[in-house]
């Protein structure tokens, strides 16, 4: 009898040690089978600096020590990480995304160019000559080393705002909508008189920020945008107007460029505002752009950029930064931008970083205009934008039907004309009417349901065969024809006022303001 039941133990002990093996086994093998993201595990982490310019295989088990959970009971199996926080607690969307980032092999400049060139054709393609011609060797004598070192110190410095972000007690109240200009002289100061003085024809109750360097603007000039500020009495909707706030930008200071693009970065990263429509202060709105913080587009993404008349070109650095062929769309324009901070903090950090080592990253980004885009890009964010390609608008000239134009015109979602983003009439003298003409690529549609930033066919085509030739001498001004072979249908010229939208602004321009 003693016999037997030493033997039931003995049978029982070692049913239960191979059903715990089974389940640990189980856990353990099973996870070795199966994409880390479909059991909720982190990609393997790179220490930062690790070599990224090699080609690092993320493991497909969990890491040394790292505690597996057996499901039938929830604890920890190993014992040895018993009590400690699983190494994913605090583990964010950035962090992997900046760990997966860290891990794509860095391309050599041939190696991306040949990767890119099929991607971003340049037959019939109007990219940046100037600036890809004047600068080809330079891009090629970059070193895998010094892209490896960028991508580290976005990496780095992105993880240390998030950890200040964490630390800080955040406030829950919502900022609000606004906009946000920059405004560091008396010219621009001016423009930015007209820009707001034509939202408020429009109604327009939306709080504008203006921010600027400390050793910029004087006492005159910060009043004079002060007195603009309209706040109402307070009874009902219809007391209430449009307040602006003079700002210092905190961190920068001035630089001695042509352009000080790197202010508006650090703007938009410190305003009040969470939901921020950027303008540039010759950007001129035709109405009043709350609606574009309402619409399916804004919804779905949160931000909206807008196109600049150049291409991607396969040769551009910003391909072996980003790990990323590329792209066969118009790099960006940032006269104006309409971004969500709830959404979008970690690009809007990205932004900042670049425009704080502007002397690195504005030289292949063209200064700020495509730095949203890449910062976009490298971040995996989805964005929309105007509905239709921008237009070259200007002066009528006899003698060069193609030229005088002196303005961008961007569309809204839908196709509509909505910013008169006027870039070069600051630089010369035009004859009036100074908008009379605009000149635009035939086809200039994105396909029905898109928008800019959808590449999908046919939307890699719009604007083919059209190119934009800017003449710096006698005055800065902008020619826009066909390439040679291509159908010269393919460019029209339109009456500036044959859109409803475009009546009568130069009259309200000067009314408003306007200096020329």
């Amino acid at each position: 009898m003693a016999i037997r039941t030493r033997m039931i133990g003995v049978a029982t002990v070692s049913l239960l040690l191979i059903i715990f093996s089974f389940n640990y086994l189980n856990v353990l093998e099973i996870t070795e089978y199966l994409p880390q993201s479909a059991h909720g595990l982190p990609p393997a982490k790179i220490p930062l600096d690790a070599e990224a310019g090699k080609t690092h295989d993320p493991p497909t088990s969990p890491p040394k020590g790292k505690p597996v959970e057996d499901e039938t009971k929830g604890k920890p199996v190993e014992e040895e990480t018993k009590g400690k926080p699983a190494e994913d607690e605090h583990h964010t969307d950035l962090d992997r995304l900046l760990e997966q980032f860290i891990q794509v092999p860095v391309q050599s400049y041939d190696e991306a160019v040949a990767s890119s060139t099929a991607a971003c054709p340049v037959h019939g393609v109007n990219y940046d000559r100037n600036g890809v011609d004047g600068n080809t060797e330079k891009w090629r004598d970059i070193p895998s080393s010094q892209i490896s070192e960028w991508r580290q110190g976005i990496v780095q410095y992105l993880q240390q705002k998030q950890r200040e972000h964490k630390s800080k007690k955040t406030s829950t109240e919502d900022g609000g909508r606004g906009i946000v200009m920059a405004a560091g002289d008396h010219n621009a100061v001016i423009r930015a008189k007209t820009s707001i003085n034509f939202l408020k024809s429009y109604n327009c109750t939306l709080p504008v920020e203006i921010f600027h360097f400390s050793s910029e603007l004087s006492g005159t000039d910060k009043a004079f945008l002060k007195d603009l500020s309209q706040i109402g009495d307070g009874e009902g909707a219809e007391g209430k107007g449009m307040k602006v706030t003079v700002r210092v930008v905190e961190g920068l200071e001035k630089g001695h460029g042509w352009k000080d693009f790197h202010i508006k970065g650090a703007a938009i990263q410190q305003t009040s505002f969470s939901e921020i429509l950027y303008l540039d202060t010759d950007s001129y709105l035709l109405r009043d752009p709350t609606y574009l913080f309402e619409g399916p587009q804004w919804n779905e993404t949160g931000l909206l950029l807008w196109p600049d008349y150049t291409k991607s070109h396969a040769t551009n650095p910003i391909w072996r930064l980003l790990g990323q062929k590329c792209r066969n769309e118009y790099e960006g324009e940032s006269g104006q931008i309409l971004i969500s901070r709830t959404r979008h903090q970690d690009l809007l950090w990205l932004v900042e970083y670049f425009a704080l080592h502007h002397e690195e990253y504005y030289g292949f980004m063209g200064g700020d205009r495509d730095s949203f885009r890449a910062a976009a890009l490298l971040l995996g964010k989805k964005w929309a934008g105007p509905g239709r390609l921008n237009a070259a608008a200007g002066v009528a000239l006899p003698n060069d039907p193609k030229g005088g134009g002196h303005t961008m015109l961007q569309a809204d979602p839908e196709g509509r004309w909505m910013f008169v983003h006027a870039n070069l009439i600051k630089h010369g003298s035009f004859p009036k009417p100074l908008w009379a003409k605009i000149h635009r690529a035939t086809n200039d549609r994105f396909a029905q349901g898109t928008t800019y930033g959808s590449i999908e066919p046919p939307n890699d085509g719009i604007g083919e065969g059209v190119k934009l030739h800017v003449f710096a001498d006698p005055k800065l001004v902008t020619e826009m024809s066909v390439f040679e072979g291509f159908d010269q249908g393919l460019v029209t010229v339109d009456d500036w006022d044959s859109y409803e939208e475009l009546k009568g602004f130069e009259e309200k321009w000067f009314a408003f303001g306007g200096v020329h």
